[in-house]
């Protein structure tokens, strides 16, 4: 679908301000120590929000109305669950939008499955072939990232290596990976929230402004500034400046790989959704927890962000789907 600059215009609004305007309210919860989990969690149902309102403001017509609703709903509710963790910090407000997440990404399976079939096709919402592309894909990733986890852990030595080695021996991580499979379709709206903005539509409306390669490179630039407030009120308050640093790297460098494993994969959006969704889970197998905030982060660590990955994914700017041939004249 064409985008005009009116209803890209929405979509920025929509994704960036509502963020960016909530950081007043991080920065509160986290002066007097209280949770910020649920912003993380939140933010990622905002950038599909805005392109579900975009096309309900263009009366785009055929719309698969009824999950475009469900998901701008539970939207509107991690947004008001957000504010009201910040005056009642006392209640499990966690605990709540998992199990709001968990209830409407099973209802979401049920309206997507019921949908016609021309629908889905149209909004980019159809799981269709090439099932050996996208599962070498999705190994390619796993094992990629697995190996990036333990030549960090490598790189500490000592006694820090012995203890990962024995981990590994034990049952925790091979329990955690087999939870991930059921837990995908339990969760799997958040991550949709994130992909089906930035690779279904951001990526696309600025590919066709600035060429496949630039194109896919802003977004990245993009997705990894969408991510300040977190950056500096959940993640890594203390080592802001390297986690932004760390951020825009692996937006960037990932930004690139998803655009490709969506074209490669015929543009099938369920795709990249799952590489996100491991992207973000994956850390309960490699270390046995899912807890990212307070995160310290040294430059060392950019550094290495940078080398690993600009080696595994940066040279995917070299697949045919970003070849110069796809850039405007």
């Amino acid at each position: 679908m064409k985008t005009n600059k009116k209803e890209l215009t929405i979509f920025i609004l929509c994704a960036f301000a509502v963020p960016f305007l909530m950081m007043p309210l991080l920065h509160h919860c986290l002066q007097n120590g209280q949770d910020t989990s649920i912003y993380a969690n939140a933010q990622m149902f905002y950038p599909a929000a805005g392109v579900m309102l975009e096309f309900l403001m263009a009366r785009r017509k055929e719309m698969p109305l009824r999950f475009f609703v469900l998901h701008l709903v539970v939207t509107a509710g991690m947004l008001l669950m957000g504010l009201l963790s910040a005056a009642m910090p006392q209640a499990e407000w966690m605990g709540i939008a998992n199990l709001v997440i968990v209830i409407a990404s099973v209802l979401g399976w049920i309206l997507l499955l019921t949908e016609r079939k021309d629908k889905r096709e149209r909004y980019g919402l159809r799981l269709h072939g090439r099932f050996g592309t996208a599962l070498a894909i999705c190994v390619y990733f796993l094992v990629v990232k697995t190996g990036m986890v333990f030549l960090g852990v490598a790189l500490q030595g000592g006694s820090a290596w012995t203890e990962y080695l024995a981990y590994w021996k034990s049952y925790t991580p091979w329990v955690m990976a087999l939870v991930l499979i059921p837990n995908f379709f339990l969760s799997f709206l958040p991550f949709f929230g994130e992909e089906y903005g930035w690779r279904y539509y951001l990526t696309p409306a600025l590919q066709s402004r600035f060429g496949a390669r630039r194109g896919a490179l802003a977004v990245g630039v993009l997705w990894g500034l969408w991510h300040l407030p977190l950056n500096l009120f959940f993640y890594s308050p203390e080592t802001s400046l390297q986690s932004i640093a760390t951020q825009l790297v692996a937006c960037v460098t990932l930004g690139v790989f998803f655009s490709f494993a969506y074209e490669k994969c015929g543009k099938n959006i369920w795709i990249p959704v799952l590489l996100h969704y491991l992207n973000n889970n994956m850390i309960l197998v490699w270390t046995g927890s899912a807890d990212i905030s307070n995160q310290v982060i040294g430059w060392g660590d950019v550094v290495t962000t940078v080398v690993l990955y600009g080696v595994v994914f940066l040279p995917f700017l070299a697949a045919k789907c970003f070849r110069k041939e796809n850039e405007p004249a």
